[in-house]
């Protein structure tokens, strides 16, 4: 088994408002859908509780990924977060829940006001678990962390055509 870990952090103009680019931001399923080769982002519920039961508030999430890798070596990538919203700084923040999936993602997105244009930052650590021989890490690692930076890229163009509907 790999540990394969990336570390990405971009900048970006949104041709929106920010109250706009808020609105789609702190809606996680809405905007997690933008995101590449995601199946699904489902409320997060623990093991045991109910499906309307105390956990409904809409702060946690599991990500389901669609198969990706080379033929016969795909792997479905699962991971969970919990989120925290700060609406006044408009800044969505995300750390992993443990013991979920092959995955954690921690990161954060911050807007930034500029009248008909919002500003981001948005930085992403993720690792992720490849069933794989330790001797092959060293082209492993290199491409996780690339395919992690155009997934990225792919998703910030889809957010801003999202604001320009």
């Amino acid at each position: 088994m790999i540990r394969a870990a990336s570390r990405i952090q971009r900048s970006f103009q949104l041709a929106a408002p920010v109250e706009a680019a808020w609105a789609l931001l702190a809606d996680v399923p809405r905007w997690g859908v933008l995101f590449p080769h995601v199946a699904s982002v489902e409320p997060f519920r623990p093991p045991g509780h109910p499906p309307n039961g105390d956990r409904q508030r809409g702060d946690a999430f599991v990500w389901r990924m669609a198969p990706l890798g080379p033929p016969g070596a795909r792997v479905e990538t699962v991971y969970a977060c919990r989120y925290t919203a700060e609406p006044a700084r408009h800044a969505l923040a995300w750390a992993p829940i443990e013991g979920v999936g092959n995955a954690q993602f921690a990161g954060a997105c911050v807007l930034e006001d500029g009248g008909d244009v919002t500003a981001g930052t948005l930085r992403l650590d993720a690792t992720l678990e490849i069933p794989a021989p330790s001797f092959v890490r060293a082209v492993v690692e290199p491409a996780v962390a690339a395919e992690m930076g155009r997934m990225t890229d792919t998703f910030i163009g889809r957010l801003a055509a999202a604001l320009r509907r």
